[in-house]
């Protein structure tokens, strides 16, 4: 835990020094993001995640890297449920002779960059941003479902390109992510999510969500029809293990409450993108109340995928709220935030007993060889 502290303590600063360092005259009507610090930061934060040879799935994946033979290839599924694309790199990261460590590294890096691509370009307060990706899991996420959190990485590029109505490259960054992991097809709701939070198609959301949540097992029928079409070989029995932990589903819809107290303000004059944000984030939040009801290894890996949002989403409204209220709300954020990523990685489930890593020598020591 310490080092992961540490961690975002480094990688904020560096984000305040994007913000606020200027490399020569600059004018500060046009002052732009110092793209050299989210480059530190990418190669912190991949580096970091890549070196790592132990932490939740981390062992089942390198297990599996280490089985690829040269025939693998041909004897493995291709169904799009399968991850054909994150198999077939997979396969030619280890007919190239790559490490299994250097797997680790390759999809650290994709991963990391893509998130940072995104957060770079959309946050307007990048070191709250990136003390949000470290509290709220986001970052700590690329540790554990690798091919999930890629799929992320990669559809979040693709949601730059429907901002700027390039619908054909968003729909094709889409269907490449899901090629990684089904999961992100729900990215194809992004065209339908830039409404003004907080009007009917808001209630319409969140009264879907509590009925999915309180109807869930007569809808499980339903739910493992849809998944087996993905591909995914789910049964029932397995939708209704124990629920997502009540903390989590709090601090996800954080924002949801924020947003509906302070609506008047934030909403009157929202871009689309900014509606954007904020409705993704309230999706993550409406997917985590559901896995109330139902096994949180599904639903919270579900709700995951939608998860960064809420580190773009909040430090806007803050920052639009303004004023005495804003510089309460931040302290009481930072606090909540700060005890929340204490409970989970200290009491909840402990990062120091399930972490482990490299250091820099040894794999330096390993890529020598």
């Amino acid at each position: 835990m310490r080092e992961l502290v540490i961690l975002m303590l480094i990688t904020a600063a560096l984000a305040w020094c994007a913000d606020h360092v200027t490399m020569g005259p600059m004018n500060h009507a046009q002052r732009h993001r110092l793209v050299f610090c989210t480059l530190l930061i990418i190669i912190l934060l991949a580096g970091f995640a890549g070196l790592r040879t132990q932490c939740n799935d981390t062992e089942a994946y390198r297990y599996a890297y280490e089985l690829i033979t040269e025939g693998s290839w041909k004897m493995t599924d291709k169904s799009v449920g399968a991850n054909p694309l994150f198999n077939w790199i997979n396969y030619q990261l280890k007919i190239c002779g790559v490490s299994t460590q250097n797997f680790l590294m390759f999809w650290a890096f994709l991963t990391v960059a893509c998130y940072f691509i995104f957060v770079h370009r959309y946050s307007v307060d990048y070191p709250l941003t990136v003390f949000l990706l470290f509290t709220t899991g986001c970052y700590t996420f690329v540790f554990a479902g690798i091919k999930q959190a890629a799929a992320v990485g990669i559809a979040v590029i693709a949601v730059t390109f429907a901002l700027k109505r390039k619908w054909f490259f968003f729909i094709a960054g889409v269907l490449i992510a899901s090629l990684i992991h089904p999961y992100s097809l729900m990215y194809l709701l992004v065209p339908f999510m830039e409404f003004r939070p907080w009007t009917k198609r808001t209630y319409w959301m969140l009264a879907f969500s509590l009925a999915a949540g309180f109807f869930l097992r007569p809808l499980l029928g339903m739910i493992v029809n849809i998944t087996t079409r993905l591909g995914e070989e789910y049964t029932i029995s397995e939708f209704t293990g124990e629920g997502v932990n009540i903390f989590r589903v709090l601090v996800c819809n954080v924002p949801l409450v924020l947003s509906c107290i302070y609506r008047k303000k934030l909403f009157a004059d929202s871009s689309e993108t900014e509606n954007l944000m904020v409705n993704l984030t309230m999706l993550n939040g409406a997917i985590m109340f559901v896995g109330l009801f139902g096994t949180a290894n599904y639903f919270a890996r579900l709700a995951n995928y939608f998860l960064i949002f809420q580190s773009l989403s909040l430090p806007w409204m803050l920052k639009k709220i303004g004023g005495r209220d804003r510089r309460m709300l931040t302290i009481l954020m930072v606090l909540g935030f700060a005890a929340y990523f204490y409970y989970a990685n200290v009491i909840n489930q402990p990062f120091d007993q399930d972490f482990a890593r490299l250091s820099l020598s040894e794999y330096l020591n390993l890529a020598g060889r």
